[in-house]
């Protein structure tokens, strides 16, 4: 039999065939994708902060030490011994500064409910204060019959969410202790099989972006070495100079109250106000403070400390590797404070200036890498 050929209906004869989707609705999937991935880092970075958390300080710690196991390596001592060397020697450092303070700080928290005792009297003699001025004024404006009874005010004190932002990240001091105890084996694994993972993550790109990644790592650990090393010198320096203020001015725990002040003021554009709230709570409670010009004094130590260590040791110990904008800067101590608390504000400025490298290697990326930096 002869075969039969159906032609198609008149009015798909001559339709074109279909060609992919193009036009304003072709981006929609793609800008929905990124929506939805964006949500899922957050609710990643949030709900599993103390494991980030862990990693990045790790990290850190690991590209400030790699120097020190390179050199051991150089006098023909293996690796993992360098690097086990390496960071027994951070804890011992470690330990010996608790060692040194712990007395002071020891002293300062059987102090506390003293402490607390003596501000809440103070605090509730400005209530007070404030409450007979309140009602001076609204007496001025129509007066309260007599015999009229007034009905006491019942005040439900919240509580102190201090502690809570503090360890957002991290959950609860339970929490802290054992990402404290678990970044000491992450870093000497990071150290010990740096070569390993430096060569497996390399592989991760194509051939033609690997070298281009192998310069931003580089790069990145450069930067986080710099900035780690230079800050802290910086506020050892600073906590010398603070606290010897303070021991002048009679302070009580001036070390360590100086000692957190300066290191706290490193924090950018919260620091000094931060920074005055421990002495000056101290200097509040101390019954031999009858003066306000020790008040001001304390103010203005914190204040022209961290004028110094901003325009001279920052510059001279640091360097200028941290090229953000203060705009770019604020936005990411918001969203890290609120993602991960304290923790947060303290790794804001290494982690976005990371970011930041990242983008001024990736081509699409580089309109952001702009954006955040400087002009």
């Amino acid at each position: 039999m002869p075969e039969m050929k159906l032609d198609a209906p008149p009015e798909t004869r001559d339709r074109p065939p279909a060609s992919p989707r193009t036009g304003a609705g072709a981006g929609l999937p793609t800008t929905s994708l990124r929506i939805i991935a964006t949500a899922i880092v957050l609710f990643c970075l949030y709900y599993a902060s103390s494991i980030f958390i862990s990693l990045i300080c790790a990290i850190f710690i690991a590209f400030v030490l790699e120097p020190g196991v390179k050199l051991l390596q150089r006098l023909r001592i293996p690796r993992w011994v360098g690097a086990l060397v390496m960071v027994l020697a951070s804890l011992a450092a470690v330990y010996l500064a608790i060692y040194l303070i712990y007395d002071r700080v020891a002293a300062l928290i059987g102090d506390l409910p003293a402490y607390a005792a003596r501000l809440r009297q103070i605090v509730s003699h400005l209530e007070v204060t404030i409450r007979n001025i309140r009602l001076s004024a609204s007496s001025l404006v129509h007066e309260i019959p007599a015999g009229t009874a007034t009905a006491p005010t019942v005040r439900v004190q919240p509580e102190s969410l201090w502690a809570q932002w503090l360890l957002r990240g991290l959950g609860s001091a339970y929490g802290f202790f054992v990402t404290v105890m678990f970044i000491p084996f992450l870093v000497f694994f990071m150290l010990a099989s740096k070569d390993q993972i430096w060569g497996t993550t390399l592989n991760l790109f194509s051939s033609e972006r690997r070298e281009r990644a192998e310069v931003v790592i580089r790069g990145i650990s450069r930067m986080v070495r710099q900035y780690v090393l230079g800050n802290a010198l910086v506020g050892l320096i600073s906590a010398a100079i603070i606290s010897s203020v303070f021991e002048f001015l009679g302070l009580h725990f001036a070390l360590v109250v100086g000692t957190v002040s300066a290191f706290v003021s490193l924090i950018p554009y919260l620091g000094v106000p931060l920074a005055m709230v421990p002495p000056l709570l101290i200097a509040l409670v101390q019954s031999d403070y009858n003066s306000i010009w020790p008040f001001i004094f304390i103010a203005l130590a914190v204040f022209l400390v961290h004028v110094l260590a901003i325009n001279i040791l920052t510059p001279k110990l640091v360097g200028r590797r941290v090229h953000l904008n203060a705009l770019s800067v604020t936005i990411a101590m918001m969203v890290w404070g609120w993602l991960w608390g304290g923790i947060g504000l303290v790794l804001a400025v290494p982690i976005t200036a990371a970011l930041k490298a990242i983008c001024d290697n990736i081509e699409p990326l580089k309109p952001l890498g702009e954006w955040l930096g400087e002009s």
